[in-house]
Order: C-alpha cells, then structure tokens, then sequence
C-alpha cells in the first residue's frame, strides 16, 4: 500500500503542471511581468489569457524597447504599439518607445492616452518638431519626459513647458553632437519649466549663464545632470555657489 503511494506521488510530481488551473490574480501577476510585444503576440494562447489580457489595467505601463524589438520592422511594432493603446481604454500612464515611433502614433495615443503621465520616446527620428509640439498639448498631466532627438527646437520645449505645467523630470539628449547651435533649448527649460525636480541635459549646448538661469528658473530642482553639455566650463564659484549634497553635476 505505502509502495503504491509513493509511486502515485512520484508520478504526480513528473505531470507538467496545468497553468489553467492558477488564481486569475496570479496568472495575471506572471502577465504583468511579460513586455507588451510578448502579451500581444502570445498572451492569446488561450481564451483565459487573452481575457485576463483585456483588463484596462494591464496596460497602464506599454513598454515597447529593448532588444526584442529588434526581431520585428516598424510598421509592424506600430500595429502592436496601437492594439496595446486601445486595450489601456485610456487607463495608460507609462509608455516607452524606442526607434519606431511616428507623428501617426503620436497623433494616435494623443488621442487615446489622455491621463499618460511618463513617456520616453528613444532615438525616433520619424517624429518631428511639429508633431511633437502639436500632440504633446494632449499630455497636460505628463509628469516625467524622457526624449532623445536630432532637432529639438526651442520653441517645442516652450510648448512642452506651457502644456505640461506638472513635468517634474526631463531627460533631453541630443542624438547627434553638435556645437553651432545657440543654447535656445536650455534657455526654453529656464523660462517655462518652474516645477522640475530632476533635469538631465545631454550633448546640448550650454553656457555658464544659461545654466545660472536654470538654477534660478527651476528653484525645485534636486537632480542637475548637465556633465556632457557643450561649451559650459563649470567655475569653483559657480560650485560653491550652488553646491547641494543631493545635487548631481
């Protein structure tokens, strides 16, 4: 009797378990932990995922970079980008996009992603100042801008400034390095960004007294990474002036 016990017990712990079987809470917290091209495009296995996948919730946060993004051409990580946007049912709050990205898709979320409140655009060089300036109007609750770009002109950042009046973070990097263009961006930053928290400039030209009227502009600031900005020569009397435990030059 106790020898066809154990075998029955060492048969069970061979079976391949019956995810099916799983608390919906837990087969959605293994979802979660998945990126947005692995949800749209295999999540719908079966209808019990794919139903769980339907939740407005699971799509608060869209992450649409890193190296899987790779394995696909950009019109079709487009399509994915917008089913992810249209099953958030404007529940989106977070979204990261690396490389495809387009005026249409800006255009598209604009529209739909009315409460986002982080969005990191990486590298997209088919979106244009214009687009940009046009749609960013639709993200007044936009908390955290991450952008990184050929051109971005000052009077973008100034829209970006007037239409988002609770940015607190912004990383702005200059994909190409460049040292003929007057610091018309950081001066937009100074003049219309008064809540930020966290600042990070990269390849942007900036001169001593551009950066004196940031510190001035922005009194919040906590985060000052400005280390691979052009023409700035940083003087010991600037940093005594301004020096903060917590700041980072």
């Amino acid at each position: 009797m106790m020898a066809s016990s154990a075998k029955k017990a060492k048969v069970d712990s061979k079976r391949m378990p019956n995810w099916l079987e799983l608390p919906i809470d837990l087969t959605k917290n293994i979802l979660q932990r998945l990126d947005t091209i692995e949800i749209v495009t295999s999540a719908n296995v079966c209808p019990l995922w794919w139903n769980i996948c339907k939740d407005p919730l699971m799509w608060r946060t869209i992450n649409m970079s890193g190296f899987q993004i790779r394995q696909y051409d950009f019109s079709c990580l487009e399509k994915i980008c917008r089913c992810a946007i249209d099953l958030s049912r404007g529940h989106l709050e977070d979204i990261d996009i690396s490389f495809f990205g387009t005026d249409d898709l800006l255009e598209y979320m604009a529209h739909r992603a009315s409460y986002l409140r982080r969005l990191r655009l990486f590298r997209c060089r088919e979106i244009s100042n214009k687009g940009f300036s046009e749609f960013v109007k639709k993200f007044s609750l936009l908390e955290d801008l991450d952008i990184s770009f050929n051109i971005l002109t000052k009077d973008t950042i100034v829209t970006i400034g007037q239409c988002c009046p609770f940015l607190k973070s912004l990383n702005l990097e200059r994909i190409r390095s460049s040292d003929c263009e007057c610091d018309g961006q950081a001066f937009a930053i100074a003049k219309t960004m008064p809540g930020l928290c966290r600042l990070k400039l990269t390849r942007i030209v900036l001169l001593n007294i551009t950066l004196f009227a940031i510190i001035e502009g922005c009194p919040l600031l906590e985060s000052l990474d400005v280390k691979e900005c052009h023409r700035l020569y940083l003087m010991w009397k600037l940093e005594e002036t301004y020096a903060k435990d917590d700041w980072k030059y």
